[in-house]
């Protein structure tokens, strides 16, 4: 799989994947929401195995190697066991690019979109942060909307927002 950063409008070109995602969970309060939660994970394709953390509230994800994952989808699974998502927080592998805020990757179709980030070089395995109503309670998501909705007119295709 490859991704294409754009820096400066001139495309470059590195391997990436996502390894796994840390989900929080609001609303679990027993072993069978858990569960529930669990059992509409593992129905992904692109899942591999799901750890539930009921003290924690979350639920450690990992994903296939080379599976398509879909963010989407995993937000998708929590809401429809009955819950919602707190926070989605998932570990991409990317081999040396270089990153600023606003700027963006595309990764399976879609814009992988940098809010608040300090110019940097990234490499190996980072964490990256999904903002939007899909990921965040309504409260937390207030303080990114403005941002977000300044940027997302030139976004054409599929966008995800993400921070570091």
């Amino acid at each position: 799989m490859k991704i294409c950063l754009f820096i400066l409008f001139f495309p470059l070109l590195s391997f990436a994947q996502f390894l796994s995602a840390d989900v929080g969970i609001n609303g679990l309060t027993c072993s069978a929401c858990s569960r529930s939660v669990e059992m509409s994970i593992r129905k992904l394709d692109f899942v591999q195995d799901v750890q539930m953390d009921l003290q924690n509230t979350r639920g450690k994800i990992v994903f296939k190697e080379g599976g398509h994952v879909s963010i989407d989808k995993l937000a998708k699974a929590v809401t429809d066991a009955g819950f919602s998502v707190r926070y989605l927080n998932a570990l991409f592998v990317v081999d040396s690019v270089s990153i600023f805020n606003n700027n963006y990757f595309d990764y399976e179709n879609a814009h992988y979109r940098f809010i608040n980030a300090v110019t940097k070089k990234l490499s190996g395995a980072v964490t990256l942060t999904f903002i939007g109503k899909k990921y965040l309670p309504k409260k937390e998501y207030k303080k990114w909307k403005k941002e977000i909705k300044s940027i997302y007119a030139n976004d054409k295709q599929k966008a995800y927002y993400v921070t570091l």
